[in-house]
């Protein structure tokens, strides 16, 4: 995690353009809005972490961190705190927005005090030349985080993955037949070619193979194979939001970028578009 800290620092005293414009929210898809989390993400990928949530959307890389069990309540040097106050600087219309979040940098004085040091995007510095909207080391305490995130877990399992894992048993993503079809489509990716667009109610083979994809990184259950019903595209709006798709762009339906980042994680398919 010393590579995302190094990358995070290297970007100090960044200012955003009039507006909010920002490096950050260009990359990311999302100019021009709250951006502490596309900054987060920025730092990730350019430090080559990949299968991660993204944090441009806060509240969904909070929901999908809880689900894998992957949060504490102690920080360790690299993990993402989420704050319990929204990211709004220099957006007034956003002080019910979405959780703020950043880098942790340093833990050394946390058990002692509870603070911690974080570099945040999209907040003002505390020096006399900083207060602009930018990418500032702040002081914070424990009393201000949700949760922390650790973009390196899953090396083993921890407690709160164990205890997510048996409140998800009820939701057993898979069947044997699911088992064998999966294993199936592994040994021998489908190619699946978009000459139009999959629209809701339209029922096809290559659509069965998306909704085994789709169940592989979501809890798709009881949707009726080969048809784009409601289970699917709710399924597939919530792998949008892991992805970093915000508002109208979760629409539920598979879109060139949604299928083309699929198959990648999965393996399940290959796409001809």
């Amino acid at each position: 995690m010393q590579l995302v800290i190094k990358i995070a620092q290297s970007y100090l005293g960044y200012a955003a353009d009039l507006g909010g414009r920002n490096v950050f929210g260009a990359k990311v898809g999302y100019d021009s809005q709250p951006w502490a989390g596309a900054f987060v993400d920025v730092c990730l990928r350019e430090a080559g972490l990949k299968n991660l949530p993204s944090f441009t959307y806060t509240p969904a890389a909070l929901a999908e961190s809880i689900r894998a069990g992957n949060f504490s309540r102690e920080p360790r040097p690299g993990s993402i705190a989420l704050f319990n106050f929204s990211s709004n600087t220099g957006h007034a219309a956003d002080v019910f927005g979405m959780p703020h979040c950043g880098i942790v940098t340093d833990v050394k004085e946390f058990t002692e005090t509870g603070r911690f040091i974080s570099i945040e995007g999209n907040v003002e510095g505390t020096g006399k030349y900083q207060k602009k909207d930018g990418v500032h080391q702040r002081i914070r305490s424990i009393n201000e985080v949700v949760v922390f995130c650790t973009p390196a877990a899953g090396v083993h399992k921890t407690f709160n993955g164990r205890l997510m894992a048996w409140m998800d048993r009820g939701r057993t993503k898979f069947n044997g037949e699911d088992l064998l079809a999966i294993d199936a489509a592994a040994r021998l990716p489908l190619v699946i070619k978009l000459n139009t667009e999959i629209r809701h109610g339209d029922r096809s083979k290559k659509i069965e193979t998306i909704q085994l994809a789709l169940a592989t990184v979501t809890d798709i259950r009881g949707a009726q194979p080969g048809a784009w019903d409601s289970i699917t595209a709710v399924a597939c709006a919530r792998y949008q939001r892991i992805m970093g798709f915000v508002g109208k762009d979760v629409t539920g339906l598979p879109s060139v970028n949604t299928l083309r980042r699929l198959a990648k994680e999965t393996g399940l398919f290959t796409l001809d578009a």
